[in-house]
């Protein structure tokens, strides 16, 4: 599966599950300025994070997983998975608290760094997005 085809599917898979509130691309994909061996990374928001980062097989739905691994960000857990054949990927799990204004000064650089909204039931992603980009053009 290719970057392209693998964000595609995560955003038909989120907006499958109803506890999923928003899904972001961001880095250098979002950006467009991915090189060949440049991960993917991808920021989900939902209503109980610990049901993704307790059970691991929705990884699954989108490739082989041969390594996964778990990191802590504080508010953002990461779920980094190399699929067979396919892309590295930085699963960023968070509660809607990521994009709760005001926005905290890491969620501020994630966003002026690169984003592109997948899905955004509340709109609370947009407003992020809106005011991260407003910031930097007064900053």
């Amino acid at each position: 599966m290719t970057a392209d085809e693998l964000v595609k599917a995560v955003a038909l898979w989120a907006e499958n599950h109803v506890d999923i509130v928003s899904v972001a691309l961001v880095g250098s994909h979002a950006r467009g300025a991915a090189r060949s061996d440049s991960d993917v990374d991808l920021v989900i928001q939902c209503a109980s994070p610990a049901r993704y980062l307790g059970d691991l097989t929705w990884i699954s739905e989108f490739g082989v997983a041969k390594d996964v691994s778990v990191e802590d960000y504080g508010v953002v857990q990461s779920v980094r998975v190399f699929y067979e054949g396919g892309p590295e990927v930085e699963y960023g799990i968070t509660s809607s608290k990521w994009a709760t204004l005001p926005l905290d000064e890491g969620t501020l650089k994630v966003l002026r760094d690169g984003v592109k909204v997948l899905l955004d039931r509340d709109g609370s992603l947009n407003r992020a997005v809106e005011l991260a980009l407003a910031r930097r053009g007064s900053s």
